[in-house]
């Protein structure tokens, strides 16, 4: 997956000497990542996550006043949305293995191997790509997504996922996403069934029965209403499309709620 941001991490380790050798560290460069901050125990760490946003906290197990374990428990008690990933010896594991049953990420184990912290840091990366395309990618096209059974995980996806949320659904249309992503017509359609798994045709239309649905939910809105909402020619069609991939009419599906 191509990298598009710099990731932050903060960084728990008491002891200096292993913090100056991270720091000369050329991985984390390279998979997309900064040390954004050094602290030498758990506290300090607890505090620093209360005012700052970090992407990643790395931390050694044992370290003063917190340890990582307790660390981990107070970022899940607070809510605190980061990453997580332990820095353990080998008579360390069963902390290590406390941590992830507590949601860690991972653990490395010392001395630290930098190809192996860059496999993890390249996985960590996925994730977070992953969540920023669903933290700007609207409900209704995720769900649309895993209705022809496909993640946000390519970079394709990622763009067609943010295309449909930053477009009106009744102006959708495989020309107009053609010419944005700068293909012709027929290379785009025969792309998009490749890499979605569904026509485009298909798949705006699920779009608009997802959005539909989320309308259905979360507003007063008429069925009528939705229908004209979304650019149908007439709400008995709006109403005929929406049965036959819901099964249900819009009236039955907001009586379901």
């Amino acid at each position: 997956m191509e990298v598009t941001s710099v990731y932050k991490i903060l960084l728990a380790e008491d002891d200096a000497d292993m913090r100056f050798i991270y720091s000369r560290m050329s991985v984390w460069k390279e998979c997309g990542f900064v040390i954004a901050k050094e602290v030498s125990n758990g506290k300090d760490a607890l505090a620093v996550l209360r005012s700052e946003d970090f992407d990643l906290v790395l931390t050694d197990i044992r370290m003063p006043f917190i340890d990582g374990i307790e660390l981990l428990g107070k970022i899940n008690e607070l809510g605190i949305d980061v990453a997580v990933a332990f820095i353990s010896s080998y008579d360390e594991f069963e902390y290590a293995r406390k941590g992830l049953v507590l949601g860690a990420f991972d653990y490395l184990l010392k001395p630290v191997n930098e190809q192996k912290l860059g496999d993890m840091l390249r996985r960590v990366t996925e994730k977070l790509e992953e969540k920023k395309v669903e933290n700007t990618c609207s409900d209704y096209v995720l769900s649309a997504l895993e209705a022809v059974g496909k993640s946000s995980g390519d970079s394709f996806t990622q763009d067609i996922c943010t295309y449909f949320s930053n477009t009106s659904c009744r102006d959708i249309s495989v020309e107009q996403a053609a010419e944005h992503f700068g293909f012709s017509r027929d290379y785009f359609g025969k792309l998009f069934r490749r890499q979605i798994g569904e026509s485009f045709s298909k798949f705006s239309t699920l779009v608009k029965i997802e959005y539909a649905k989320e309308l259905l939910r979360q507003s007063g809105m008429k069925a009528y209403e939705i229908s004209e909402e979304l650019g149908y020619s007439s709400a008995d069609y709006f109403t005929k499309v929406f049965k036959e991939i819901t099964g249900v009419s819009p009236a039955q599906y907001k009586q379901s709620l």
